[in-house]
């Protein structure tokens, strides 16, 4: 089973550096989140919120431990996995959740996870080498940089899965 140490995760001053550039910003703006459980569906960013105020599964980040330069599918299954050992460890509650273009046409496997407070969420999305993090709460679906302050908040719309 590989460890935290076995691998090279992308360090924060590279974070930072991202986060100011267009690229990859312009693409976490247009990324929706599936959550892949029962009561599921999609949370879609959108400018004008349709009223919604309360996020079915209450307030949440969305985090990965897929590094932003594309790896084989194998290596990002065992960052998720020892993603998923650390929230374990940790007490933290999460769930699988996908988050993918608008268009469908890049996916990552990410957790949703419950608790955390916007600092730490953006700690642990350095800690996994993210250059920003999701989060939910009340009427804002937000994007937060992991190492620095850029942020922006939007309107979110909730379409229910029916068979998740």
């Amino acid at each position: 089973m590989q460890e935290y140490d076995d691998f090279v995760w992308t360090p924060r001053h590279d974070l930072a550096q991202l986060a100011r550039e267009r690229t990859p910003w312009e693409f976490y703006l247009n990324t929706m989140v599936r959550f892949e459980t029962d009561g599921g569906g999609v949370v879609r960013p959108c400018d004008e919120s349709d009223g919604e105020t309360h996020p079915p599964f209450g307030p949440l980040h969305v985090v990965t431990a897929i590094q932003p330069d594309p790896e084989p599918a194998n290596v990002s299954r065992a960052r998720m996995q020892i993603l998923d050992r650390y929230l374990y460890a940790g007490g933290i509650r999460s769930m699988p959740a996908v988050g993918s273009s608008f268009t469908g046409d890049h996916s990552e496997d990410s957790r949703a996870v419950f608790g955390l407070t916007d600092h730490q969420a953006r700690d642990l999305g350095a800690r996994f080498g993210q250059v920003a993090v999701f989060a939910w709460n009340g009427p804002h679906w937000s994007l937060l940089a992991c190492a620095g302050d850029r942020h922006s908040h939007r309107g979110w719309r909730w379409e229910h899965s029916h068979a998740v």
